[in-house]
């Protein structure tokens, strides 16, 4: 079975990756050998499809690696009370654009660029920066100062659906929110399982924004000012909360994890969120309704098609002890080698490289990218900020009281941007 084949069959990639690929990169990967590096990783897909390949890297590198992995809303609590305690002790860690600012004031991250620009430590022919998409090259700068993170993923929210729920319907697959929201109310009513499943959990401002974009609205303007409050935003979220009807019960507790599990089970027909859980859908041996589901790409609003989009990256901790077997590490995950072989498990990466050959439409399937490519080419980025924390808890506060019917959107929009305001000042 070839890597590629290996790798869609399985969900997780083998070490597909010969020892020659990283061995033509002119550095000494063994200069380090016996040193340890702690790595902390949010549960998500980049962390089960990376993990398996990390005794490639101790078996190239002869460091030890040491990983913990946590839900993502501990992993968000727990790190930043850490940093601030001085008690944080790993020397690698998953970060998002939204907390980096946050991040970089309080000095809790090692700049990176001298590791990339030692020749003893990288050879950038190999590694090659310009591989990299503009966003994930953007993403990689925050004040100003490159570099702090290096992008693992390319995320844009799609619509997956059961196709044998639409074809037993006679639904056609949505091109706009209007459309999708009569989709939704239909299965609901007529098919037997909840019409569709969303965030409504502590990182619901992420899939929200695309509704939010498309239309019309935004979160902060180009000044950094809060617009929680004005009518694009508002109509975006009524769309959203308008979905959220035909979703399951309880749909304030959930996060990516839970909306994945409700496809796998039958609860719901629909999802529109990253592209990276996708092909945990189409894992036979996770479900029997694997070949079920079909995808597409974002819908409109009035504003077009303006799906959130993201890049998870990895930084260096300010503390680190082992800076440089540490940058090794940062260096083997985000090259090209690895990020190809992630890629074929469905996780798309942010290499314009990582895209390309039959390989890939051979093992994710023609729909998924183009599906990922189209709603990338007018996605959105989630703006950075420094009190991103506290502004995303006060948002899923009120937008929760939406989603309830406690408080109407218009209401509880305005208290939001009152809260961001108060912050923000």
């Amino acid at each position: 079975m070839s890597s590629a084949l290996a790798i869609a069959a399985t969900g997780i990639p083998a070490m597909a990756a010969e020892t020659g690929e990283f061995t033509d990169a002119k550095i000494d990967w063994q200069q380090f050998k016996g040193q340890d590096v702690n790595i902390l990783l949010v549960r998500h897909p980049w962390q089960e499809a990376i993990e398996p390949l990390v005794p490639q890297f101790e078996e190239l590198t002869g460091i030890k690696v040491n990983l913990r992995k946590l839900p993502e809303p501990q992993f968000l609590a727990k790190v930043p009370a850490d940093l601030t305690a001085g008690t944080f002790q790993f020397d690698v860690m998953m970060t998002q654009i939204a907390q980096n600012l946050q991040y970089h004031s309080k000095k809790w991250l090692s700049p990176i660029d001298v590791y990339m620009k030692d020749p003893k430590l990288t050879d950038s022919d190999w590694y090659d920066w310009n591989d990299f998409f503009p966003g994930a090259q953007a993403a990689a700068t925050i004040g100003g100062t490159p570099f702090y993170n290096l992008a693992i993923t390319a995320e844009a929210q799609i619509l997956a659906y059961r196709k044998d729920v639409f074809e037993q319907l006679g639904l056609s697959v949505p091109k706009t929110f209007g459309e999708l929201a009569d989709a939704a109310r239909t299965i609901k009513e007529k098919g037997g399982m909840d019409g569709i499943t969303l965030r409504g959990g502590p990182t619901l401002w992420w899939p929200l924004l695309g509704a939010v974009e498309s239309f019309g609205g935004s979160y902060l303007d180009e000044n950094q000012k809060p617009v929680l409050d004005s009518e694009g935003t508002i109509a975006g979220v009524e769309a959203y909360v308008e979905l959220a009807k035909y979703a399951p019960q309880g749909v304030t507790n959930y996060d990516w994890d839970e909306i994945n599990t409700a496809m796998l089970s039958g609860q719901a027909a629909m999802f529109l969120d990253a592209n990276v859980v996708y092909p945990r859908l189409k894992d036979a041996t996770l479900s029997n309704l694997a070949d079920k589901f079909a995808v597409t790409a974002y819908p409109a609003g009035p504003n077009g098609a303006r799906s959130d989009s993201h890049y998870w990256t990895i930084s260096m901790a300010g503390n680190a002890k082992n800076k440089e077997a540490a940058w090794l590490f940062m260096q083997w995950a985000t090259s090209k080698p690895v990020q190809r072989d992630l890629a074929l498990a469905g996780i798309l990466a942010p290499r314009h490289s990582a895209w390309e050959g039959q390989a890939l439409v051979d093992a994710l399937g023609s729909d998924l990218i183009e599906a990922v490519k189209t709603s990338l080419s007018t996605a959105t980025l989630y703006p950075a900020n420094e009190h991103w924390t506290e502004l995303a808890d006060a948002l899923r506060v009120e937008v929760q009281n939406a989603l309830t019917g406690s408080k109407p959107v218009k209401q509880a929009m305005a208290d939001a941007q009152a809260r961001w305001v108060k912050i923000l000042e």
